[in-house]
Parts: C-alpha cells; structure tokens; sequence
C-alpha cells in the first residue's frame, strides 16, 4: 500500500514539476515575444521621398498626420483608419461619404494654403510621421525639414500629379502598410489616366472643344489655361482662359466680362456655390452662347468638387465625367456605374442612384 501512494506521489510530484517547467517556459517566451514586439516598433527604415530627401521612418506605421487638405484627401482613401488627426474639418454633407468617425478627428490646420498648422497640437497627437502630397513647391525641401525639426517627428513629401498618381498610391501602401488597397487604388488611377488620354489621342486639337471654368460669386474667377489647377481640364478641352502667369491658387484668376465675352467659349463650367442657378437670367451671362445653348453645367461637389479643391485624385472621376461631357460618341460612359464603382474604392461608400442623381442634378443634361 505505501508503495502504491509513494508511486502515486512520484508522479504527482513529476506532473508539478512538469506543469512548473512548461510555465516558466512560456513566461520566458512571453519576455521574449514582448522585447521582440518592442525592437519592432521602434525598428526604422530608411525612406527616400520625392523631393530627394532620406528620412527615416517607422517599419510599422499606425499613427499618421497629413499635412494639408490635399494629403488629407488621399490619405483618407488608402488608410483612413491611421489617421491621428485632419488638416481641414469634415463637413456633415462630406462624412456621409467619408465616415462620422474620420470627421470626429481633431483638426490641426494646414502647413500651405491657409498656412494655419498647429504644430504644438501636432505633435501632441503623437503620429508616427507627417505626410505631405501633392505638387512639389519650391520650398519643399526647406518645408518639410523645418517641419520635422520643429516637432521632432519624421515628416515626407510624396509628390502626386495625375500622372504620377498611381505610383503615389503604390508607395503610401508599401510604406503605410495598406499594400492591398494601395494597389487598387493605384491600377484604378493608372487604368483612368491611360483610357482617357489614349481617347483624346484621337481628337485633334482643332475639334477640341472650347470652356471656361469658373467660380466666385459673379462667375469671373477663373481656372486659368497651364495653371496646377487647370492640369486635368487642359487634358480635355481648349481652355479659353489664357493669361499670362496664372495663380497656382485653387481660387483662379479674377477676368472681366470683356475678356470672357471675347473668348466666348462653347461650354462653361461653374464651380460649386457659383452664379449656375442664376446664369440664364443675369444680363451679362444670358448673352453668352453657352448659356444660350443650354451648355453650361455646375461640377459635383461631394465629398469634394471633381475638378479639384483640393485638386487631388478627386480629379479622376471628374476626367472621366468632363470626357463623356464633351465627347459622348468617343466617351461611351455609363456615367452611373462609373461614379458606383469610384465612390466604392475610395470611400467604401455604396452609390445609389438617388445619391447620383443629386450629385449629377447641374452636371448632367
């Protein structure tokens, strides 16, 4: 009997010693795992962005700022979830399609434009680095060290014009991450850009039609013929608007009614918040023969305006809608399915047709 139970304790005994080994063994896996989870996030790489500067950033990237409206745009398409904070508020009619978690963020201002960015809220936010997009400024170089000397936090410049987009969207999903939604994004932009200006390839320039773009509460702000602004309308029409140096602001030059008289262009464009609604009945503008033959047309404006403000990626579903405008028989779009699929992509947002139809009330004729 005493053997049984000294037999009995031995094992009982080996299963403690067994049980403690296995134990203590994995406590010393998880002081492994965690150093090794802490070396990988400090773990940096080194980056080169475009305007030559090599920074070094995070491997793993969670936390991100833009630096302005036009980074906040794109940023908010390929991984909107990282976002730590905005550059611009979200308005009610834009978080319908963009989300009432991203327009719950707090908003530090932007480094251009405005020129109103926070940088102690910045920094509070703690982002693992800054993000600038879009058309490299003279400045740039200068701006983006000063930035990151200022709040000690790795800040970059990824340029991002329209035919350069795509492979700005392939790098913030490398580098964010997001290599998936980078790629899409990336062949979407890439696939657009090339069916468009293959297509206009075709036309010649003398049948290119005739526009002006304008804005401002008289209608006389102009996107002006070569301007940053201009670059996607300039692909598709005959900008009539030809001064010299024109402003790089989204806000155009101011012209007279003189001028726009004289050029009389065959289609008008108005911005959003413009003199569209009235155009057909003020004195000036109801002489004009694109008023005259009904060709006249007010851009989508939500979330964004699809010529620009900001002119960022926005901007190709606008191509593809001033395309189909101004050359149905070549640009046989299904203009529905082509704004369900973009609205898709970038804001996981589902398109219905009553949403198109307010979107397209002034656009479409």
């Amino acid at each position: 009997m005493r053997r049984k139970i000294m037999k009995r304790t031995g094992k009982w005994l080996l299963g403690v010693v067994l049980i403690c080994a296995m134990l203590i063994s994995g406590l010393a896996t998880g002081c492994t795992t965690q150093k090794t989870e802490k070396a990988d996030s400090n773990e940096t790489v080194s980056f080169t962005d475009s305007a030559g500067r090599t920074v070094e950033i995070p491997k793993n990237i969670e936390r991100i700022a833009p630096s302005g409206a036009l980074a906040q745009q794109i940023l908010l398409t390929v991984a909107p979830d990282k976002l730590v904070g905005l550059s611009g508020k979200i308005t009610d009619s834009q978080a319908k399609y963009l989300g009432d978690e991203y327009a719950a963020l707090p908003v530090f201002g932007q480094f251009y434009g405005s020129g109103d960015l926070n940088m102690e809220a910045l920094a509070a936010a703690k982002p693992q680095v800054v993000i600038d997009i879009g058309e490299p400024k003279k400045t740039v170089v200068e701006d983006m060290d000063g930035i990151q000397e200022q709040i000690g936090i790795p800040t970059i410049f990824i340029e991002a014009k329209m035919d350069t987009m795509d492979q700005a969207y392939k790098t913030l999903g490398e580098i964010l991450g997001v290599e998936d939604q980078g790629n899409k994004l990336s062949e979407y932009c890439a696939g657009v850009y090339k069916d468009v200006t293959e297509k206009m390839a075709t036309i010649p320039e003398d049948q290119r039609v005739s526009f002006a773009y304008l804005q401002g509460d008289a209608g006389l702000d102009a996107i002006a013929k070569g301007s940053y602004h201009a670059e996607v309308m300039d692909m598709i029409g005959n900008n009539v608007v030809a001064i010299d140096n024109p402003t790089s602001k989204g806000t155009g030059d101011t012209i007279s009614q003189e001028q726009l008289a004289q050029w009389n262009p065959s289609v008008i464009i108005f911005g959003p918040n413009s003199i569209y609604a009235t155009a057909s009945s003020d004195p000036f503008f109801a002489t004009m023969s694109a008023i005259q033959t009904n060709k006249y047309y007010e851009v989508p404006n939500n979330p964004y305006n699809w010529m620009g403000m900001p002119p960022s990626v926005n901007r190709y579903l606008g191509m593809q809608w001033m395309a189909n405008m101004l050359y149905p028989d070549v640009f046989k779009y299904d203009m529905y399915k082509v704004t369900k699929e973009y609205y898709d992509l970038f804001y996981h947002y589902d398109l219905s047709q009553a949403d198109y139809q307010e979107l397209t009330k002034n656009a479409i004729k």
